[in-house]
């Protein structure tokens, strides 16, 4: 009878660890679970704070656009005064020199003007403008390429241009005629052939360079020295330097020439002298 009375202790203890067990358990899940709660609540805020300071900085942001746009404005009117500003800065940016056919260059002297321009929702699009005159290529006088959101995705649309003969720049390099190259092109992508090409805006390198390097830093590529003159003044540099040394060198061997014929010319004397020596204390003795 002491066995039972014992076991039915020991049941009894086990089944009162049990549910202290499984109550400290409850307990640590509810803990977990309002500190969740409480968690997403905070990111809650945070997330309205966020949205609050995106709508501000597009404020902002709109605010300075159209402050800027007015010296855009005054810079195009000056710009307009200089001779192929436009193909200068284009043919002068160390990315976009190297995509550029002769006559893609020849082309864009006729470039008149450039427009970025960013929609009044700054964060939904822009689009590039380059107006031209009349020139050999083609009929257009502006050619636009916008990009834009659609379906959540960065597309693109340009107009197509009316080439007035045929032309080799709306392909990959490989594809197009043989045409004469001013530069060593790195890319087989064209100016062009960027224009027209819209498969895929989300990584349009070319684009990106136009609208937050190009149009804010125009001056600046205008100024610096043709890449293609850089390399001119290096050779020759280059040039002079290994003539230079060439001619260095040989005035180096003329002088080292001259000293041995000096010094042979000395030790012939110094032998002739003493033969004339030998023989007069020869005639001597006799």
């Amino acid at each position: 009878m002491s066995e039972r009375l014992s076991s039915k202790k020991m049941k009894s203890s086990a089944d009162l660890s049990l549910g202290a067990d499984l109550a400290d358990s409850e307990n640590h899940d509810s803990d977990i679970d309002s500190a969740i709660f409480q968690l997403e609540m905070v990111h809650i805020e945070l997330d309205k704070l966020n949205d609050k300071e995106n709508d501000e900085i597009l404020t902002i942001e709109q605010k300075y656009k159209k402050l800027r746009q007015h010296y855009y404005n005054k810079r195009g009117e000056i710009i307009e005064t200089i001779p192929d500003f436009w193909s200068t800065v284009f043919t002068s940016h160390p990315s976009i020199c190297h995509i550029l056919y002769e006559d893609e260059e020849d082309c864009l002297r006729h470039l008149l003007k450039l427009e970025v321009e960013c929609a009044e929702n700054i964060k939904s699009g822009y689009s590039i403008k380059l107006f031209f005159n009349e020139n050999p290529y083609f009929k257009n006088d502006v050619l636009i390429k916008e990009f834009f959101y659609k379906q959540g995705h960065l597309s693109s649309a340009s107009t197509k241009i009316e080439w007035k003969k045929p032309h080799p720049f709306t392909g990959s390099k490989e594809s197009s005629s043989k045409n004469a190259r001013k530069r060593t092109h790195s890319t087989q992508q064209t100016f062009f052939g960027w224009f027209a090409n819209n498969e895929d805006a989300s990584s349009d390198i070319i684009a990106e360079i136009i609208k937050d390097d190009i149009w804010v830093n125009s001056l600046h590529y205008y100024l610096v020295p043709d890449p293609d003159m850089e390399g001119n003044n290096d050779k020759d540099d280059s040039s002079d330097s290994s003539s230079s040394d060439y001619e260095e060198e040989e005035l180096f061997e003329v002088s080292q020439a001259q000293e041995k014929a000096s010094g042979q010319r000395s030790g012939d004397a110094s032998a002739n002298n003493n033969k004339r020596k030998n023989n007069e204390d020869h005639k001597r003795r006799v």
